[in-house]
């Protein structure tokens, strides 16, 4: 399961959006939007101007995440992030309290605070999935826009959109520094004698074709003994699967008609599905999952990191778990298809703050979660983060862009649809089925859950 070792870390920002879902294979949906590219964020680093003081008597401010907050002398800017908490418990008489759960239990403890009175904390971090639908649907979430002001420049531009569910905002964060793209070993790739892939986003020729061929050539019998050894791509199958996707201008589900409405059917993602097929059936270029679980990523990383696999999916985060590799490593997006028009990021696994709907004081808290934020710091923290993990000036460029291309998605919260997307892709990827036959027995299934959790008016 990847629940980010490096969670204190990330809190640099206080959003700590370089998360990934645990098991959040599935890539999901917007509960009554279709999903959105993000916009370019419009937010630098903003100059900070000084919000007015108030006395909050003592009460605290309460934050539940599932990771702590950075040790003092870890990072400067983890120890700028702690100097401008005091300055904050100061200034609104009030205590900060981090209450550390694991992954998942956000939403459990929202759940139980709304039946109990008492809300778990004011600020409450979960992947998209776990807030949407399903505690939105049941009212157990506050909306924020009332207390924060989205038109301001500083914050995210896209936050109206990939923060909301049913035209209504409950989620929050800072900074959107999250987002999934393709790792490859450059080592490899210069024995290979191959085209750097950012030489080809240079020309507009980082595309499925060069992507397949370059992993055509590295995969190879190593050692004569008639297995293959080493891999074009490492890859868990739903996370590639959606990838490609999105990549070809397709989705998993998307609104029409003001009905959220399962698309997996319909032609780019039909062909990104097909492409994905004969990538693992008849090129043979990926590496076949054997557990069709999340086992498969366990195994999928052991064989990336280890030099025996030319690429492999990944979102940002998961590049601090490469800085032990002997092989030099680089960051790119993943290729587009031929119905793609632009590089695209569907992230599954974003993460944001959420207020319980009975939190107390919520307009005076969320000034304080405001003024803790070091706006001005907050891009340069940003690229100094990434800097300190990716190997080449382009690579760093590719980690600030990709968060700019997210399509938030969260189907893996509508009933059981993330599970039955999974098995579909795991069914045919394993050659139970071909991509048409898994896609048409889900269609109606998935519908009709879709149906009974979101389309309800």
């Amino acid at each position: 399961m990847r629940k980010l070792k490096t969670l204190s870390i990330m809190l640099i920002t206080l959003s700590m959006l370089l998360l990934s879902a645990c098991g959040g294979a599935g890539g999901t949906t917007e509960g009554a939007k279709q999903p959105e590219k993000q916009e370019a964020q419009s937010q630098g680093n903003e100059e900070k101007k000084e919000l007015p003081a108030f006395d909050m008597g003592g009460d605290p401010v309460k934050f539940m995440a599932w990771g702590g907050l950075p040790k003092e002398g870890e990072s400067n800017a983890g120890d700028d992030r702690l100097r401008r908490m005091k300055e904050i418990e100061q200034k609104y008489n009030t205590k900060i309290e981090w209450i550390v759960v694991p992954w998942g239990e956000g939403q459990s403890k929202i759940a139980a605070g709304a039946l109990s009175g008492e809300a778990p904390a004011d600020f409450v971090l979960m992947n998209m999935y776990l807030a949407f639908p399903s505690l939105a649907e049941k009212g157990y979430l506050r909306t924020v826009d009332d207390v924060f002001n989205f038109d301001d420049p500083k914050w995210p531009s896209s936050l109206r959109s990939s923060g909301a569910y049913k035209d209504k905002v409950y989620g929050v964060v800072e900074n959107i520094d999250s987002g999934a793209g393709m790792y490859y070993n450059r080592t490899m790739l210069k024995k290979l004698g191959l085209t750097d892939p950012h030489e080809l986003v240079k020309k507009d020729e980082w595309n499925w074709d060069h992507f397949k061929e370059m992993a055509k050539k590295a995969t190879q019998d190593l050692n004569g003994d008639g297995k293959i050894d080493q891999w074009g791509i490492v890859s868990y199958a739903p996370i590639f699967a959606r990838q490609a996707i999105y990549s070809n201008n397709g989705s998993i589900v998307e609104t029409k008609d003001d009905k959220l409405t399962f698309t997996m059917g319909e032609p780019n993602a039909m062909e990104a599905l097909r492409f994905v097929y004969d990538l693992f059936a008849t090129d043979k270029v990926i590496m076949p999952n054997k557990n069709g679980s999340m086992a498969d990523y366990e195994d999928t990383q052991a064989m990336f990191n280890t030099g025996r696999a030319l690429f492999v999916t990944g979102e940002i985060w998961e590049a601090w778990g490469r800085k032990e590799m002997a092989d030099e490593f680089g960051y790119v997006y993943f290729p587009k298809g031929p119905k793609g028009t632009d590089y695209t990021s569907p992230n599954p696994g974003m993460a944001m703050w959420f207020m319980p709907a009975n939190v107390k004081k919520a307009k005076e808290k969320a000034q304080i979660y405001e003024d803790w934020i070091l706006w001005d710091k907050l891009k340069d923290n940003q690229r100094e983060s990434n800097e300190s993990v990716f190997q080449t000036p382009e690579d760093v460029d590719v980690a600030m862009d990709i968060p700019t291309k997210n399509i938030t998605l969260y189907h893996d919260g509508i009933g059981d649809v993330g599970k039955m997307y999974n098995e579909a892709i795991v069914s045919f990827t394993k050659g139970k089925d071909t991509p048409e036959s898994a896609v048409e027995k889900m269609k109606k299934p998935a519908q009709n859950i879709i149906d009974s959790v979101v389309n309800t008016k």
